[in-house]
């Protein structure tokens, strides 16, 4: 059997079947509908500062969604970020208490809790001026509010507040001392940790931003979010840090990548591209990245190509091309790419891609010992994880729900342990697991085979054709197999 990547292709036929008369997922629909309008409307009002009416959404969400450990916690980041403390705390009992929820609990809490809780008042007091500060350009008339009101005063959160206020308002003094204000009351908190190394590295005081920086990274967060979050910092630092303005267009356009602000990012690059010729690799690989981040492979290996003609020791274009040519499968270029990168820097990223290219090419034992070499001290990787499937598929038990304690968007994973589930004959967690794909990807096709599987289980013949119906409209190639112990991970 093959790995997580590549386990719902096997013995694929085409579905001869009626056109689609019902839905077979309609609850899902239903529920899918509610949550999402729900959210929308509460992320709109907030951002319009109407505070009170987005806490309330919020809430009803929280108590009328059906129990479902995924979108309690992507919106309890959400919730946990307007300083909505007390509904993410709420959510947060509801969860389930296993390996995945308690890694998204811990880092949620690390980043953003204050040293205590306030009263729901007080709470909505201070989330109002967050969105004022953030998303009503009122930092200035929010800032003296807060300095002129004694509400929530026994709160390190509202220092925040105030030194956010003063930073968004480019008076980076006031704005340092209020955040060190904060963190003598929560030194804990990374978010407060965060935004003094923001303030001191537009202060002009790099040694200081970085010194702190190299302490924020020091926290430990178990979560790819939370790990993009203090990325996103550190790159930040580094663009206010640095001296030359084609590194600074460098940093800065990660900076936005990481944020998901890929066009911003390519706009910063292309512009900076002629200004100095020594940055042009530089610029070039990230460029390279990003495209290639983005599914448009041809820009993405015209730079990085670029980049690596111009720079054969430049990391960042050698490991795009590694994965551009693995993809492509070209896998001796993918090996020469791979091996290369290797050595040009301590993570494991290339050390994974030179186990699954030792696998493509049929180099079994070669693949399977570096596999086990890598799991040794890197059982927190995710690409680690998902890739060594192909090679121990009868760890997936173990592993996938590690790999949903590391990242809980990676749909294949739900399936994955959907399927596991319906190995075991285990349909009710079948159907909690399919409920968090379908929350991520509605139109994947895997999702409605595997509903199908439960469905069967469970007696719903005319409703398992139906998902199958589905399936076969978004993927006429996809396997018609409707045992419902039939597993991937087969033994």
């Amino acid at each position: 059997m093959t790995g997580v990547s590549s386990v719902y292709a096997d013995e694929a036929k085409p579905l001869k079947v009626k056109a689609e008369t019902n839905v077979a997922n309609m609850e899902m629909v239903v529920k899918d509908n509610f949550v999402k309008s729900k959210y929308a409307s509460a992320e709109n009002r907030f951002a319009q500062s109407n505070v009170k009416a987005s806490y309330d959404d919020f809430n009803d969400l929280i108590q009328r969604a059906s129990h479902d450990d995924y979108v309690f916690l992507v919106y309890g980041i959400k919730m946990a970020e307007y300083g909505f403390f007390d509904l993410t705390n709420d959510l947060l009992t509801k969860l389930d208490k296993n390996g995945f929820t308690e890694s998204y609990i811990k880092d949620i809490k690390r980043f953003y809790y204050p040293s205590s809780m306030v009263s729901q008042r007080d709470i909505i007091y201070l989330a109002d001026a967050y969105s004022n500060i953030v998303y009503n350009n009122m930092a200035i008339e929010t800032t003296s509010e807060l300095l002129n009101s004694a509400q929530a005063s026994e709160s390190d959160y509202k220092n925040y507040l105030i030194a956010l206020g003063y930073y968004k308002s480019n008076n980076l003094a006031q704005a340092l001392k209020y955040i060190n204000n904060a963190i003598v009351e929560n030194d804990t908190n990374v978010n407060y940790l965060s935004l003094k190394a923001k303030i001191l590295a537009d202060s002009n005081k790099p040694k200081q931003a970085l010194k702190l920086l190299e302490k924020i990274k020091k926290t430990e967060f178990l979560t790819l979010d939370f790990q993009k979050k203090i990325q996103a910092v550190e790159e930040y630092v580094l663009y206010k840090t640095s001296k030359d303005d084609p590194l600074k267009d460098y940093h800065l356009a990660y900076y936005y990548h990481l944020q998901e602000k890929s066009l911003l990012a390519t706009k910063v690059l292309q512009s900076s591209i002629l200004q100095a010729k020594q940055y042009s690799p530089l610029i070039f690989s990230l460029l390279g990245k990003i495209y290639y981040d983005n599914d448009d492979i041809q820009k993405g290996e015209e730079f990085a190509s670029r980049a690596y003609r111009e720079d054969k020791n430049n990391y960042l274009a050698a490991i795009t091309l590694a994965d551009l040519s693995y993809d492509n499968r070209k896998y001796e270029y993918a090996l020469k790419y791979y091996q290369k990168a290797r050595k040009l820097t301590k993570d494991i990223e290339p050390s994974v891609g030179l186990a699954k290219t030792y696998l493509a090419l049929e180099k079994d034992k070669k693949s399977k010992k570096l596999y086990e070499k890598l799991l040794k001290k890197n059982e927190g990787n995710e690409d680690l994880l998902v890739e060594s499937l192909q090679v121990f598929p009868h760890k997936a038990d173990y592993y996938l729900p590690k790999v949903a304690a590391i990242d809980i968007s990676n749909n294949e994973i739900w399936l994955g342990l959907a399927n596991l589930a319906i190995r075991d004959k285990n349909f009710t967690q079948a159907a909690a697991y399919l409920n968090n794909s379908y929350y991520i990807d509605s139109n994947n096709f895997k999702y409605y085979y595997y509903l199908s599987l439960v469905l069967r289980a469970k007696g719903d013949i005319e409703l398992a054709n139906q998902s199958l119906i589905r399936c076969s409209a978004l993927n006429s190639d996809y396997a018609a197999d409707v045992n419902p112990g039939h597993s991937v991970y087969e033994e």
